[in-house]
C-alpha cells in the first residue's frame, strides 16, 4: 500500500438523508478494469435512476474499456449535480477489483462507504514478475480505520458467473450501503439492458448480492 495514501476530511454539509430519497445527493465512483463491466454497470445505474425519478449525471468514462485496462467512471445523483467528483468528494466507491479500488481511494473521505470485490486481475507488471501485487488486507484495514464503512466481498457464490460479478456487487451495495435507488428500479433497468435470453442470469446475480447475508457469503 502507498504510505502516502490518505483519506480526505469531508467538507461541512447540510444533514443528509439516511434513507432512500429521490432528492438525495450522492457521488459515486465506479472503478475496475476492462472486462469487468464498469461501463455497463454505470449505464445500468443511470437508467435505474431515471426510472426512479432521480436526477443523474455521469463524468466521462476514463481508461481503456478493453480487457485489462484501468476503467473508472463518476456518477452523481441529485439536483444540480453534473457528474464531476472532486478529490475526497465521493460518498460511495464501487471497487470491482481491489487494486483499482486502492488506486481511486483518494476520492473517499471519512463519511464514505466502499464496496470492494476481491476479484483480482493481475496487471502486466505483476504477471511479468517486475512488480508485486499490493497487500490488499493492509489496504482494507487502512480503509476500515479511515472511512465510515467498508464492505469487502471475499467470496462469491459459485452461481455467479464472472461476467455478472458487477451485478452482485451492485446487489450487495443496495443491501449494505443504503443505496438510494430501489430494487424495483434496478431490476427494471436490468430487464431493459440485458442481452436477449440473459435477463434471468443478470437478475439472478443481482439478487444473490441482495441476499448475501442470507446466503452467508464471506463479506466484512
Amino acid at each position: 500500500m502507498n504510505n502516502n495514501q490518505h483519506i480526505e476530511k469531508p467538507e461541512t454539509r447540510n444533514s443528509e438523508p439516511e434513507t432512500r430519497n429521490p432528492k438525495v445527493r450522492i457521488k459515486i465512483v465506479v472503478a475496475g478494469v476492462g472486462g469487468q463491466g464498469v461501463v455497463s454497470l454505470t449505464g445500468l445505474i443511470v437508467k435505474a435512476a431515471g426510472f426512479a425519478n432521480i436526477p443523474v449525471a455521469t463524468s466521462e468514462v476514463h481508461g481503456l474499456a478493453q480487457r485489462g485496462g484501468t476503467v473508472t467512471a463518476g456518477i452523481t445523483l441529485g439536483d444540480h449535480m453534473h457528474g464531476f467528483i472532486e478529490k475526497g468528494g465521493a460518498d460511495l466507491l464501487l471497487g470491482l477489483e481491489p487494486l483499482e479500488a486502492q488506486r481511486y481511494s483518494h476520492y473517499l473521505n471519512s463519511t464514505s462507504i466502499a464496496v470492494i470485490n476481491n476479484s483480482r486481475i493481475l496487471p502486466y507488471s505483476v504477471n511479468a514478475g517486475t512488480a508485486d501485487y499490493p497487500d490488499v488486507d493492509s489496504f482494507i484495514r487502512f480503509l476500515e480505520a479511515s472511512i465510515k464503512k467498508v464492505i469487502y466481498i471475499t467470496e462469491l457464490d459459485k452461481e455467479v458467473s464472472t461476467i455478472y460479478r458487477n451485478l452482485f456487487v451492485l446487489g450487495t451495495t443496495c443491501t449494505e450501503a443504503n443505496f438510494p435507488i430501489g430494487q424495483e428500479f434496478i431490476e427494471k433497468a436490468i430487464e431493459e439492458t440485458a442481452r436477449k435470453g440473459k435477463v434471468e442470469e443478470n437478475l439472478g446475480a443481482f439478487r444473490l448480492g441482495l441476499n448475501r447475508k442470507e446466503k452467508n457469503f464471506e463479506c466484512r
